[in-house]
C-alpha cells in the first residue's frame, strides 16, 4: 500500500469516527435531561443500615413501580453479603418536586464495614450521578456514583481533607466525561479552529469564561431553570456549527467561544447549587479534564480532518443542535 493511500485510510477511518461520535453525542440529550443528578444517605443503627433517596420527578424511571425499579439498582453489603431489604417506602413530594424513598438494609450482625452498588445509571439514564452522604453533619463523607463508578466502600468516620479533595476534583473530572452537551460543544469547538493558534485562544476563552461564571453564579443566587439552559446549550452547538459551514472566514471566533462558555459555566454552576460539593475542588477537575478532551479532539482535527469531513460532522452538529432544541421546546 503507497503512502498516499495509508494516509487516506486514516483520513477516512476518522472520518467515520467523527461523524458516528457526532451522531450518538446528537442523540443522546433528545432523550432525557442533561442535568441528572440524585442524592441519598445512609446512617448505620445497630444491625441495619437506613438509606433515604433523593430524586426529582424528572429523572425517576417511567415504568409500573419505579419504587422497586430504583431500591432494587441500590445494593448495601457487609462482608459479602447483601443485606435484606426492609421498610421500604417511596413517595412523591411535588412541591418540592422530590421522589423521596426510605429503606432500610438488615443484617445477622452489626456490620463493621459497609459496601454499595449503584446501579442508577442503568434505570435512570447514562450520565446519572448519584451524591451519598455517610454520616451526619459535618463528618458526613461523600461518594459519587456514575456509570464509570458504580461500587465503592463506605466509611462512617469523617473525611480527612486530602479525601474531600480527592471526591470532589474525581466528581468533577468524571462529571465533564460524562456530560452529552459539554462533549458535543467540545466536538464542535475543535472543529472551529483554523489553525492552531486559533485553537488555543478559543478553548482558552470557552474555559475561562466557563470557570468564571461557574464560580460566581451561585454565589450571586442567578441559576437560570434547566430547560432554558438545555436548549440554549442546543443553540451553542447549532450555532457553532452553523458559522463554521456558512461563515468559515469569519472573524474573532474567539469572543463567540467565550460567550458560549457562559452559558456551559451555568451548568456547572447549576450541578454545584444541587449538590455539596466544594467548588474549587470540583471546577478544578471539571476544567482541566475539559482542556485535555478539547486538546486531543484539537489535535486529531488538525492533524487529521480535511475539509469534506469537517463539513460532515459540521452539518450532524447543526442538524443535531436544532434537532436537541426543537425537543426541548416541545418538552
Amino acid at each position: 500500500m503507497s503512502q498516499a493511500s495509508a494516509r487516506q485510510l486514516i483520513r477516512d477511518g476518522v472520518v467515520g469516527t467523527l461523524a458516528g461520535s457526532a451522531s450518538i453525542l446528537c442523540a443522546i440529550p433528545a432523550t432525557a435531561h442533561v442535568l441528572s443528578v440524585s442524592q441519598g444517605s445512609l446512617r448505620l443503627a445497630g444491625q441495619a443500615v437506613q438509606y433515604e433517596l433523593r430524586m426529582p420527578l424528572s429523572e425517576v424511571p417511567e415504568d409500573e413501580n419505579p419504587q422497586a425499579t430504583l431500591l432494587e439498582a441500590f445494593q448495601v453489603f457487609s462482608q459479602g453479603q447483601a443485606g435484606v431489604l426492609a421498610d421500604q417506602a417511596c413517595r412523591e413530594e411535588a412541591g418540592q418536586g422530590l421522589y423521596i424513598c426510605e429503606a432500610e438494609y438488615r443484617f445477622a450482625a452489626p456490620p463493621a464495614k459497609i459496601s454499595v452498588r449503584c446501579d442508577f445509571p442503568s434505570v435512570t439514564v447514562p450520565h446519572h450521578m448519584h451524591i451519598l452522604q455517610s454520616g451526619e453533619g459535618d463528618s458526613a463523607r461523600q461518594t459519587v456514583f456514575d456509570i464509570t463508578s458504580r461500587q465503592s466502600e463506605i466509611r462512617f468516620v469523617p473525611p480527612t481533607l486530602g479525601e474531600v479533595v480527592a471526591t470532589n476534583v474525581g466528581a468533577g473530572s468524571r462529571k465533564a466525561i460524562t456530560s452529552p452537551e459539554l462533549l458535543l460543544f467540545l466536538a464542535v469547538l475543535a472543529l472551529a479552529a483554523r489553525s492552531r493558534r486559533e485553537f488555543f485562544v478559543c478553548a482558552g476563552a470557552f474555559l475561562c469564561a466557563q470557570t468564571a461564571v461557574a464560580a460566581t453564579a451561585g454565589t450571586l443566587g442567578w441559576i437560570p431553570p434547566l430547560r432554558f439552559l438545555e436548549a440554549a446549550a442546543a443553540l451553542t452547538v447549532a450555532y457553532m456549527a452553523s458559522e463554521i459551514l456558512f461563515l468559515p472566514d469569519a472573524r474573532h471566533r474567539w469572543i463567540v467561544c467565550g460567550s458560549m462558555g457562559c452559558f456551559h459555566g451555568l451548568f456547572l454552576a447549576a450541578f454545584l447549587a444541587a449538590t455539596a460539593m466544594k467548588a474549587p475542588y470540583f471546577l478544578s477537575g471539571a476544567i482541566s479534564t475539559e482542556g485535555l478532551i478539547v486538546t486531543a479532539a484539537g489535535a486529531i482535527r488538525l492533524r487529521c480532518v480535511n475539509g469534506r469531513a469537517e463539513q460532515l460532522v459540521a452539518i450532524l452538529l447543526l442538524v443535531g443542535g436544532l434537532a436537541w432544541f426543537g425537543l426541548r421546546l416541545i418538552d
